[in-house]
């Protein structure tokens, strides 16, 4: 009988990623393992050891469905045989095994059908050489990596030693720690969330507002990454003086520079963390980490020790909130991105690895640009920045899309890097974060007019021809006032306060540091009548235009579909999915929903986001 559970949270991130991410560009979540094979081994053999590991844990047999109200669950199929792909060395007319590889590392997995591991043995003269596997993010980690390695290994001895295999016993499976992920209390759920909706409040809207660009078609981005056998030591050294751990150290050089390249006081990323320790389950094989929330201040020009102490002190801080589900973080960031009329961007990431005891090869720093990661390029974040620590030497790697790191500066971020953790090995040096940027030497900003509104940077330029671009806006002129952002528009017919909002609403993604005024000055040039001094917000009634403006027929089905697959009495098009009452797991489902019934043109990104129902409607297309 097949088992059933809600997905884990740490499946929940990858998940929710692998849907977001289009069709095509999903293998950057694919996880592809090659493993020599000794001597003595047959392909029946190969077969049984696989088949034993599948049977063995649940976690390879599993699918995720939607259950009938909307949510995703992990289904755990009944044993059976793996699928094993055999590709041979020999020019026999069959495929080359590169070929075969490539094709099953880059194909999508459909998560409704397919396991999340694909077998390829390569043979030479009808021997097993090598195995490739690939697989799916959303079952295994670093953790789950190598228990299957260590497991698959023990397999292998057992049987070229013609010894029955003994491997530990599975405690737990992953439909167990969904259930206990379910049952933990409900009021310290709470207590986190609302720990997290006040951090989200304090951040910025987006750390790259001074240097982010429009492109004028798809974005394209760089990978480069810098190997030093010297910063291992450096590292290490930094972190024994401070009381740190040396991913602490790798973080605030992260934090420093991208202060200094965007001029930022404050810096947020999402740092990839472990849940392993914090769950009672430590040894089931899934998918146990997901991003948590992370953001150092460096307002008053910190000296380095000082922004190490920080930088460790709020680590901590986070990692004690940080086993929350990644679903209802993502929807508070959305809702707060609807409640400031600005879209609040938290899309660098930062990753630290442990790849001893093996070696980096490196006797000296090798800078080395990579091939430009495009499947990643396509799933929604502006930077990624790795650091793997080998037996000998750290690796610091960097994705980034060219929007807000052009190529040079990528490559002075990484070197910038390296200098900066080889100077503090020395007790005397303290950089203070300007330093850090004049020592650089990041490129001056494009100029652009930005104005502060709290912790946020507000172009009026863009701002003004957001509001200018609604068809009945005649002129628009923006002021700071009292810490508010205000607007003159003239238009050439009635328009109230909300209307404009939701128009900002549903442009802001377009343009860099587009922001909801927070008062408007409305004149009706056909009249001359004037509105003076509108407060607008979330909350503040819609209404119906002088026209009697009626939802259009595009509207009422997207509101109507929003509400069924979300269960909610009724919805406003003027509000998003989120502040709608929609679920950010149930966001596939809604789309199958319009899909159903013929209706596209809405991407998972664009539902999630603070974009208003009214707005996405308007991009819907009926086909058939």
């Amino acid at each position: 009988m097949e088992k059933s559970a809600n997905l884990c949270w740490g499946q929940r991130y990858h998940w929710l990623r692998y849907q977001h991410v289009p069709a095509g560009a999903r293998h950057d979540a694919h996880i592809v393992a090659n493993c020599p094979l000794p001597e003595g081994i047959s392909v029946a053999d190969l077969r049984a050891a696989m088949n034993h590991l599948v049977r063995r844990h649940e976690a390879l047999r599993t699918v995720i469905v939607t259950d009938p109200a909307g949510w995703p669950q992990q289904r755990v199929q009944s044993p059976a045989p793996l699928p094993v792909r055999l590709v041979s060395t020999e020019q026999d007319g069959t495929p080359a095994p590169a070929a075969v590889v490539a094709e099953l590392t880059v194909a999508d997995f459909d998560l409704t059908r397919d396991w999340p591991i694909r077998a390829c043995v390569v043979t030479t003269g009808g021997r097993p050489r090598r195995l490739v596997v690939v697989l799916n993010h959303i079952a295994f980690d670093d953790w789950s990596l190598n228990t299957f390695r260590r497991e698959f290994e023990a397999m292998l001895a057992a049987i070229t030693t013609r010894r029955r295999a003994v491997l530990p016993p599975v405690v737990h499976q992953p439909v167990d720690l969904a259930r206990h992920e379910a049952n933990r209390d409900a009021a310290a759920n709470a207590a986190e969330l609302e720990h997290w909706r006040r951090e989200i409040e304090r951040l910025p809207a987006d750390v790259f507002a001074s240097r982010r660009v429009t492109e004028p078609g798809p974005g394209t981005a760089y990978s480069a990454s810098i190997t030093s056998p010297a910063l291992l030591a450096a590292s290490r050294e930094i972190a024994a003086r401070h009381g740190c751990w040396p991913s602490t150290v790798h973080l605030a050089c992260y934090a420093a520079l991208t202060a200094g390249y965007t001029g930022e006081a404050s810096v947020p990323l999402r740092w990839l963390t472990s849940h392993r320790e914090a769950s009672q389950h430590m040894s089931v094989m899934t998918c146990m980490f997901s991003p948590t929330l992370v953001s150092v201040e460096l307002a008053d020009d910190p000296p380095f020790s000082e922004l190490l102490r920080r930088t460790a002190a709020r680590v901590e801080q986070a990692q004690q909130h940080a086993y929350v589900p990644y679903d209802e973080i993502a929807e508070l960031v959305t809702a707060e991105s609807f409640r400031r009329g600005q879209p609040v961007r938290i899309a660098s990431e930062v990753n630290f690895l442990s790849y001893a005891p093996r070696s980096c090869g490196a006797r000296r720093d090798r800078f080395a640009w990579n091939t430009p990661p495009a499947a990643w390029a396509q799933a929604g974040s502006d930077s990624y920045l790795g650091i793997y620590e080998w037996r000998d030497g750290v690796t610091v790697a960097l994705h980034a899309q060219s929007a807000v790191l052009p190529a040079d500066a990528v490559e002075r971020f990484l070197r910038g890097h390296v200098r900066l953790v080889e100077a503090h090995r020395d007790p005397s040096v303290d950089l203070r974060v300007s330093e850090v940027a004049r020592e650089v030497g990041f490129a001056p900003p494009t100029r652009r007019e930005l104005v502060r509104i709290g912790s946020d940077a507000v172009s009026v330029e863009a701002t003004e021809a957001v509001l200018r671009s609604h068809p009945a806006v005649v002129e628009a002129q923006l002021r700071v006032r009292a810490g508010e952002l205000a607007a003159r528009v003239r238009t050439r017919a009635p328009l109230t306060p909300s209307e404009l909002r939701t128009h900002l609403l549903g442009a802001m993604y377009d343009r860099p540091a587009v922001r909801c005024p927070d008062r408007f000055e409305i004149v009706d040039a056909s009249t001359g009548s004037a509105d003076d001094d509108c407060p607008v917000g979330p909350g503040t009634p819609a209404g119906l235009d002088p026209a009697g403006r009626q939802p259009a027929p595009g509207e009422e089905l997207l509101t109507g579909v929003v509400a069924l697959v979300n269960g909610l009495a009724t919805v406003d098009g003027s509000d998003s999915y989120t502040v709608a009452g929609g679920r950010a797991l149930r966001v596939p489902r809604t789309l199958d929903a319009l899909r159903e019934q013929g209706w596209f043109g809405i991407s998972p990104d664009e539902l999630a986001s603070a974009r208003p129902l009214r707005t996405l409607a308007g991009q819907l297309t009926q086909v058939g």
